[in-house]
């Protein structure tokens, strides 16, 4: 008579748990971590609001100053784009930007004068 197969399957119950317990508790971690972050962030953006507080108390307009602030990050993010450009492709991003009609922004103004600088004279 054959013996019966062994059950292969099957899973030790503890070690499962052992695992499961393992990657509770990383979760765990990694949540307090992004709670601890978050609270530093929170810290942060308190300060900033501290700072227009105080620019509204000496009389400089908070809605203005805020629009510059967006307006600088903007253009910090259009430089870097800009800037990951090869020297060919920023002289055709400045020929696409005049022809768009945006050659007034201070990056088209920027692209402009360094395209300018390196063109030969023949093209100036």
């Amino acid at each position: 008579m054959a013996k019966a197969a062994a059950v292969a399957n099957d899973f030790d119950p503890q070690l499962v748990q052992e695992i499961l317990a393992k990657i509770d508790g990383y979760k765990s971690d990694l949540l307090s971590e992004r709670g601890s972050s978050m609270a530093r962030c929170r810290n942060i953006r308190e300060s900033i609001s501290n700072v227009y507080k105080e620019a509204k108390a000496r009389g400089v307009p908070t809605k203005e100053l805020r629009s510059l602030v967006k307006i600088r990050d903007n253009e910090q993010k259009n430089r870097e784009i800009y800037e990951e450009l090869e020297a060919d492709q920023q002289q055709v991003l400045a020929m696409l930007a005049v022809a768009e009609g945006v050659k007034d922004l201070p990056l088209w103004r920027a692209a402009s004068a360094a395209a300018a600088e390196s063109r030969p004279a023949t093209y100036q």
